[in-house]
């Protein structure tokens, strides 16, 4: 799998959570990640997978801080977003029932 077509798979899932979320801000916060993880895939098609900046220099076999795999680092990603994600809507689901305790 390259890491375009994981991006556009991330996206995918992104359009999913959007269509079933049930708050308005939900749905803003998953097509936010899904357009960003469609330009992602963009860049990564137009660069064979390279999404450094082409100044940056290139990882040397003796980088210990470079990303072993592309793939294993955009799913890390992928997840951390969906945990935000998550999070964000624990917290709306919080503040509405707060907002509701207040009003009775």
């Amino acid at each position: 799998m390259s890491y375009a077509s994981y991006c556009q798979d991330q996206a995918t899932a992104c359009a999913r959570r959007a269509r079933l979320a049930s708050s308005p801000e939900i749905v803003a916060y998953c097509r936010n990640l899904q357009f960003r993880w469609l330009r992602l895939a963009a860049q990564a098609q137009a660069t064979g997978g390279a999404l450094g900046r082409e100044s940056a220099p290139a990882a040397s076999l003796g980088d210990t801080t470079a990303a072993t795999c592309p793939v294993r680092y955009g799913k890390r990603a992928g997840e951390l977003i969906a945990r935000g994600a998550r999070s964000l809507h624990s917290t709306l689901r919080q503040k509405k029932f707060e907002a509701e305790r207040c009003v009775r």
